[in-house]
């Protein structure tokens, strides 16, 4: 047994200095070797083709430059933001679309102006209790008309991410369909009005645009921040029978804001300047 391990022993002597000249050998002829001594066909595999810099501008790519002016259109999802009772309970997600004209003062400052219509998903709610039974449905749309500065942050390159502040009046169109019956000889009462409002609002934006060509990629971020609270309907008088007709008058409730926050996407393209 002992005559055993001492063998394994020196076996394993021998093996790790059998290994050590092999690396030493090999490591020599490495570096005596040269790049240079490679067939032709090897080295072009050894040789990576980088693709060029995706930031880099494209050779056909219009100017950031003063005097430029653009045409473009948007399209957006619109969250409303707010308490569940509040705005959420009038709006859903809404869906739009924007008209834009661009004009830049320098590489890094852009003015837009812009006009567009939101429409927020309906909401409706229904249902029945001993007897009573009620059907609620509203429907809110903005068209915002805003002018907007923003600054770029990079100048170079096809990327161009930037900052922005839009200031502007948001039309607002308030629309409801309510039916309420009480049943036991009790009139109900319906009502089926639209109302309209106005609200001063900020919309601060982050995003960027990517020079494609002759177009020109969009896309942001913006909050919509109305000044105004949401429009309501107030009660005012009834007209009796079987299903009293309700008659209501726009007001607003300046405790909830018909605010949100809007994920935009878009094209332009340049129609006159540089």
């Amino acid at each position: 047994m002992k005559n055993c391990i001492t063998l394994l022993a020196v076996l394993l002597v021998l093996s790790n200095a059998v290994l050590a000249q092999m690396q030493l050998k090999i490591n020599t002829d490495f570096e005596s070797s040269s790049f240079q001594s490679f067939p032709s066909e090897y080295k072009s595999n050894l040789q990576l083709d980088l693709p060029p810099n995706v930031l880099s501008t494209p050779p056909d790519a219009i100017e950031f430059a003063k005097g430029l002016i653009m045409l473009g259109i948007l399209a957006d999802v619109s969250i409303p933001m707010g308490d569940e009772d509040g705005f959420k309970h009038i709006a859903g997600t809404g869906f739009s679309g924007h008209v834009v004209l661009s004009y830049l003062l320098s590489p890094q400052f852009m003015l837009a102006l812009r006009a567009g219509y939101i429409n927020y998903g309906t909401q409706t709610e229904e249902g029945s209790e001993f007897g009573y039974s009620y059907s609620y449905e509203d429907t809110y749309t903005q068209i915002p008309i805003l002018l907007g500065a923003y600054y770029m942050l990079g100048t170079t390159g096809a990327f161009k991410p930037y900052l922005g502040l839009a200031l502007g009046i948001f039309l607002q169109t308030y629309a409801v369909k309510w039916t309420e019956n009480y049943g036991q000889g009790i009139p109900g009462y319906s009502l089926d009005e639209s109302f309209s409002a106005s609200s001063f609002g900020l919309v601060p934006a982050v995003g960027f645009y990517y020079l494609l060509g002759s177009l020109v990629l969009q896309a942001a971020v913006e909050y919509n921040y109305l000044f105004s609270g949401i429009p309501v309907a107030e009660e005012t008088t009834y007209t009796l029978g079987k299903i009293s007709t309700l008659n209501a008058t726009a007001a607003t409730d300046d405790e909830n804001k018909a605010s949100s926050i809007s994920v935009l996407v878009g094209i332009s393209f340049p129609i006159g300047g540089k």
